[in-house]
């Protein structure tokens, strides 16, 4: 039997629909995947395609999750920068969401509670046990309490993806057991250390953090803390992605992780910049592990 990677989704927010069309290049191409290991918004899409165990059949998911009156009913409202000049209306709805956010993330535990989350993760995720996937999946998140990162392999798949996408300030944490766990973005959004750590071998990580939004000079604190976040992750994945043998960067043009505009062209960005690196994926599965450097 044919020994396949390990292929690590980093974190992204809405940019995670990039992962879908990597899954769809790659099962295409031909290359098998042995273990999937996410965080966040790749654990959101590796655990359908774990479940699934068809990357054709995932896509299809979400597109009609995407084309849902549920999901457009769940929006949610981010700090998405609007390029140019924005008319006065527009300027004055947009501090008073602002304004409604902030309050939001310091009177409670955050901004957006966790029914649109919790949504998704229903929408996308069935009922089911990580350990009993066709693809072993592990998720990583952080934990609180101990202040440590870790990956969950067994236990409430959908309840562990709610917990790795639960960002800070956004979305409230959730109880695991006698913990209490959120996104390890901050700290892991791509952890292809975990993984190799873990054994794995033939290591594909996709960064979704290629280039940063617009930042404004007029912003607000919260937003220059924001921006700082961003930073934060992209430095980290850079860091991480050292551990990986090839690394997959869709180019997304700064796009936020709260945008869901024009998905479908993330999907194809993903595709793109996938296919385009499987020259490199086919010739780390045809060289022997133990000849190469670890």
């Amino acid at each position: 039997m044919t020994e396949g990677i390990t292929l690590v989704l980093g974190g992204g927010g809405f940019k995670g629909v990039a992962h879908i069309g990597v899954l769809r290049a790659l099962q295409a191409g031909g290359v098998p995947i042995e273990r999937v290991v996410g965080t966040s918004a790749g654990a959101l899409i590796g655990a359908s395609y774990c479940y699934l165990g068809d990357a054709e059949a995932m896509h299809r998911l979400v597109l009609e999750f995407l084309a849902s009156e549920g999901f457009r009913a769940h929006s949610l409202i981010g700090f998405r920068r609007q390029p140019g000049k924005i008319p006065l209306m527009s300027r004055l709805m947009h501090g008073i969401r602002r304004q409604v956010m902030l309050e939001r993330i310091f009177r409670r535990s955050s901004a957006f509670g966790s029914s649109a989350l919790r949504f998704i993760a229903k929408s996308m995720v069935p009922h089911a046990d990580i350990g009993d996937l066709r693809v072993p999946l592990s998720i990583c998140v952080l934990d609180l309490l101990r202040g440590e990162d870790l990956l969950l392999s067994e236990g409430d798949l959908r309840q562990a993806v709610i917990a790795s996408s639960s960002v800070p300030g956004f979305f409230p944490p959730v109880e695991w057991g006698d913990t209490l766990l959120c996104d390890a973005g901050l700290v892991n959004n791509l952890p292809a250390n975990m993984a190799r750590a873990e054994g794995a071998r033939r290591i594909v990580a996709v960064d979704l953090s290629d280039s940063l939004p617009p930042c404004r000079s007029d912003a607000v604190g919260m937003e220059f803390l924001l921006r700082v976040q961003e930073i934060t992750t992209r430095l980290a994945n850079r860091r991480c992605a050292t551990d990986a043998d090839v690394v997959v960067v869709p180019q997304l043009d700064g796009r936020h992780w709260l945008d869901t505009t024009r998905l479908t062209d993330v999907i194809d960005e993903g595709e793109r910049a996938t296919r385009e690196q499987l020259p490199q994926i086919r010739a780390l599965l045809s060289t022997p592990v133990e000849r190469r450097a670890i």
